[in-house]
C-alpha cells in the first residue's frame, strides 16, 4: 500500500492542552509575519496582533518601529484597539492617560508626584515588554521568545524570494481578516495539496491550475509548484500586456503557480509571477483561527489604464472570495468530523507535503508538554 497513516491523530487537533503547547513551541519560538512595512509608513501608524496568546503592538515611533506588549502597565487596559490605525502624539493609554516612549517606558504618568512617586528607575521597571522585530524587504516579522536563529537564518534561501517580491509587487489591492471555524492545522493542510481542487474548486481554482504538483521540502519550510492551465496563462499574459505587469524576477522563469509555506503558518502563493497571495493562519482556539490575507499585483507600468486595472483586480478579488468561501466551508466540515474521529488520517503520496508539515511540528514540539 502506498498510503500511510498521518503522524498526528484526531486528538492532536482538538485537545486544549495540545493547543496551548503549540502556542508555546511553534508560535512563540518562531518568527511570525505581522504585515508589510507599507502599513507603518505614516508617522504614528500601528498594527495590533495576537501571537501565541500575546497581544502585540507594532508601532512607528518617529521613523523607528517597535514591537511592544499591547497592555498598559498600570491597570492593564489595551493600549490600541482594533487591527491597525494611525495616531498623533505619544502612545497613550485610553484609561488613565499614561504615555509611553519608544522603549515602552511610561514617561508620562498623570499625578505621579502626589500619587505614585515613581522615579526614573521605577518607571523603567514598568516598561512594556518588548519583542524582537525584523524585516526582509517589506515583510515584517515579530518573535515572542528571545533567542533562536536570526530572521535571515530562519528564512534561509527564501529570504531572496521575499526580497524579490518586495521589489516587484505593488501594495495590496485586497486585505481582509476572516474568522474560520477549524483548527489552524486543518487550514494549513488545506493549502499544502491540490488533491482537493477537483472536488472543492471545480469552477474556481481548477480553472487556474492544471492538477500537477511538485513539492520541495526546505528545512522547516516547503515549496509546491503547480502548472497552470493554458487558458489561465493566456489570461495572465493578456493582463500583463494591458497593464505592463513585469513578472517577479525570482520566479519569472517558473511557469505556473508557486506556493511557499514558511513554518508554521505563513502561506505565499504566486500566480504566473504576477500576483501574490499572502495568508497567515493565526490560531485563536483549538477549533478556530483568523485567516488574514492580502492580494498584490506585480507593479504596473506608469500610466496604466485605471479602468483596466480595476477590471483585473475586480476579477481576481471575486475569484479569491469564491475560492476562500469554498475552503472555509470544507475546513469547517473537517472540524465537525474531527470531533468524532479517532486515530490518524490516511495520507497518500500526493499528500506528502502534509507529512512533512506534521514531521516538522513533532520535531518542534519536543519537550512542549514538560
Amino acid at each position: 500500500m502506498l498510503a500511510r497513516p498521518a503522524a498526528l491523530t484526531a486528538t492532536d487537533y482538538r485537545d486544549p492542552a495540545r493547543f496551548e503547547a503549540e502556542r508555546r513551541a511553534l508560535f512563540a519560538r518562531h518568527w511570525q509575519f505581522v504585515g508589510f512595512t507599507d502599513e507603518l509608513a505614516a508617522p504614528g501608524s500601528w498594527l495590533a496582533r495576537e501571537i501565541a496568546g500575546e497581544p502585540v503592538l507594532i508601532q512607528d515611533f518617529d521613523g523607528e518601529l517597535r514591537a511592544l506588549r499591547n497592555v498598559c502597565s498600570h491597570r492593564f487596559a489595551r493600549l490600541r484597539a482594533g487591527d491597525a490605525g494611525t495616531a498623533s502624539g505619544p502612545l497613550r493609554c485610553p484609561y488613565h492617560g499614561w504615555t509611553y516612549d519608544r522603549d515602552g517606558v511610561p514617561v508620562g504618568i498623570p499625578g505621579n508626584d502626589g500619587c505614585f512617586g515613581l522615579d526614573r528607575e521605577g518607571k523603567r521597571a514598568l516598561a512594556l515588554k518588548r519583542y524582537e522585530l525584523d524585516r526582509v524587504g517589506r515583510f515584517l516579522f515579530v518573535r515572542i521568545e528571545q533567542g533562536g536563529p536570526s530572521l535571515a537564518d530562519w528564512l534561509g534561501p527564501h529570504a531572496a524570494l521575499l526580497q524579490a517580491l518586495s521589489n516587484g509587487m505593488s501594495a495590496p489591492f485586497v486585505q481582509e481578516a476572516q474568522p474560520w471555524a477549524s483548527n489552524w492545522k486543518v487550514g494549513v493542510e488545506n493549502v499544502l495539496e491540490v488533491y482537493h481542487v477537483d472536488a472543492v474548486h471545480p469552477d474556481s481554482f481548477r480553472t487556474v491550475v492544471d492538477g500537477s504538483w511538485r513539492v520541495v521540502p526546505s528545512g522547516l519550510h516547503s515549496i509546491g509548484y503547480a502548472g497552470i492551465r493554458p487558458e489561465a496563462q493566456r489570461w495572465w499574459e493578456g493582463a500583463g500586456k494591458r497593464l505592463g505587469l513585469t513578472p517577479v524576477e525570482a520566479v519569472a522563469d517558473v511557469e505556473g503557480y508557486v506556493h511557499l509555506l514558511l513554518f508554521p503558518n505563513l502561506a505565499i502563493g504566486i500566480t504566473a509571477g504576477r500576483m501574490m497571495s499572502v495568508q497567515t493562519l493565526e490560531p485563536t482556539g483549538p477549533d478556530s483561527f483568523t485567516l488574514r490575507y492580502r492580494l498584490c499585483l506585480a507593479k504596473a507600468r506608469d500610466g496604466a489604464s485605471k479602468a483596466a486595472l480595476d477590471a483585473v483586480t475586480g476579477h481576481l478579488s471575486a475569484l479569491n472570495v469564491r475560492l476562500l468561501s469554498e475552503d472555509r466551508a470544507v475546513c469547517a466540515a473537517v472540524a465537525a468530523g474531527l470531533r468524532h474521529a479517532e486515530g490518524a488520517a490516511l495520507l497518500g503520496v500526493n499528500e506528502d507535503r502534509i507529512r512533512h508539515f506534521h514531521d516538522t511540528i513533532l520535531s518542534q514540539m519536543t519537550g512542549a508538554f514538560t
